[in-house]
């Protein structure tokens, strides 16, 4: 099994403080709607994870280590997998950099790290049902980075053939594949002619988020 990760807008349900810690309340995944990357999150997916483990570690961008506090509740509700969480205000990171952010609101979504244990396909939509999900972390994590700099970390890669391939490893309908190789040659060819991007950036925001998901997982 591979590591992935989804994430979700941060739907902040409660954020106050007592003498030691800072507290929040909120949704890390939602059941039932298909999200950017045409997965679909089943109610009962975390079932078995959350009776392994009742609580999990709350991280800051995924990264292992950096942890910046823990669960205290940890349950599926009708909605998706409810979190309430303490970060330490003794922590410097928690302290001098998560707080703000989130206060101003540049931190807007929680992201769980996870490894699919079920799954199936459904073909005629071209989805992927996540039927049981082995939960590891959950990060407050930053909105989609630069279009720009998204592109030239795929344009790492050798060729739009690998680009094709680590696409289809990961789920995506050969419709999707070639739609979002669309988007990086036509990014990629405005920009090595020196031409501004003429293409319409924020209608195009869908597909730039799938390839800043695809990166963040191509990274580990």
């Amino acid at each position: 099994m591979k590591k992935e990760y989804k994430s979700f807008a941060f739907d902040l349900k409660q954020f106050d403080e007592d003498d030691k810690f800072f507290r929040f309340e909120g949704f890390a995944s939602t059941f039932g709607n298909t999200d950017l990357v045409d997965d679909i999150v089943e109610r009962g997916a975390f079932s078995e994870s959350l009776k392994r483990q009742a609580q999990v570690p709350i991280l800051w961008q995924h990264n292992m280590g950096e942890p910046i506090g823990r669960s205290v509740i940890l349950e599926e509700r009708d909605q998706g997998l409810f979190v309430s969480a303490v970060l330490p205000k003794k922590d410097t990171l928690v302290n001098g950099r998560v707080i703000p952010q989130m206060e101003i609101g540049s931190i807007k979504e929680m992201s769980i790290g996870f490894f699919i244990k079920r799954f199936e396909i459904d073909e005629d939509r071209e989805i992927r049902i996540l039927k049981e999900i082995d939960l590891f972390e959950i990060s407050l994590v930053t909105k989609a980075a630069n279009p720009m700099a998204l592109i030239n970390d795929f344009k790492s890669l050798k060729s739009l053939k690998d680009v094709e391939k680590v696409l289809k490893e990961f789920g995506f309908s050969n419709t999707k594949s070639r739609a979002l190789i669309s988007k990086i040659k036509e990014f990629s060819s405005q920009r090595e002619a020196g031409d501004p991007i003429q293409c319409d950036v924020e209608s195009n925001f869908n597909y730039l988020k799938q390839i800043n998901q695809i990166l963040e997982i191509k990274q580990l």
